[in-house]
C-alpha cells in the first residue's frame, strides 16, 4: 500500500503570528479529542502528530513550521513522509510567508510540497489580520501571495482573521470532513 495525501493544509504567517493557536483551535471538532477544547499552550507541547479521522483516513498535524525548524524544503518533504506511511493521509501545519534559513517562501514551499506529495487538495489559510493586528501587505509587501497560490492551480486560498483565539477552528477542521 502506498501514501495517498489527500488533503493539505497550510496556515500561513510571519513568525510569532499565532499559527500554531490557529491550528490548535482545529480541537473544536470532537474527532479531534480534547471534548471540543483546544489545548492550551502546556497542553499542546505534548500533542500527538496523528490523529484518526475516520476509520481509513489519518491526519498528520504539526505545530511548527520548518522555517523555524531551520528545514530545507526536502528535509521538510521527506519528514513528512516519514511521518505519514502507507495509506490515506491528511496534513495540517504552518509555513511563514517569507524565506527563512533554508526553507523558500510559501509560494515555493507549497509547490515543492505539491510535487513532491501529490496532495488531491491543497488550501492555503493566510492570517490577516495576524494576532498583531499585521496584514498581508505588511508582511508580503510589494507581493501578492494570494495571486500567486492560485496560479499555482488546484489550490485553494483563504484570508483568516487571526486576531482572536479559537475561532476558526472549525473552519479548518471541516477541510477534513469527508462525510
Amino acid at each position: 500500500m502506498h501514501l495517498t495525501l489527500e488533503r493539505a493544509l497550510f496556515v500561513v504567517a510571519p513568525q510569532d503570528s499565532g499559527k500554531s493557536t490557529v491550528l490548535r483551535s482545529m480541537f473544536l471538532d470532537r474527532r479531534l479529542g480534547m471534548n471540543g477544547a483546544p489545548p492550551t499552550t502546556a497542553q499542546y507541547r505534548k500533542l500527538a502528530e496523528t490523529y484518526w479521522l475516520s476509520n481509513e483516513r489519518r491526519l498528520y498535524l504539526r505545530l511548527t513550521s520548518p522555517h523555524e525548524y531551520g528545514e530545507s524544503l526536502d528535509e521538510f518533504i521527506n519528514k513528512t513522509r516519514l511521518k505519514t506511511g502507507a495509506g490515506r493521509w491528511n496534513f495540517a501545519g504552518p509555513l511563514q510567508p517569507g524565506a527563512f534559513k533554508a526553507m523558500p517562501d510559501v509560494v515555493d514551499t507549497v509547490q515543492g510540497f505539491i510535487s513532491a506529495l501529490n496532495p488531491e487538495r491543497t488550501r492555503v489559510a493566510l492570517l490577516s489580520p495576524n494576532r498583531h493586528g499585521k496584514t498581508l501587505a505588511d508582511y508580503s509587501p510589494g507581493r501578492d501571495p494570494t495571486d500567486e497560490l492560485l496560479e499555482l492551480g488546484n489550490v485553494e486560498v483563504v484570508v483568516l482573521d487571526g486576531r482572536r483565539r479559537g475561532v476558526n477552528g472549525l473552519m479548518l477542521a471541516d477541510f477534513f470532513d469527508f462525510t
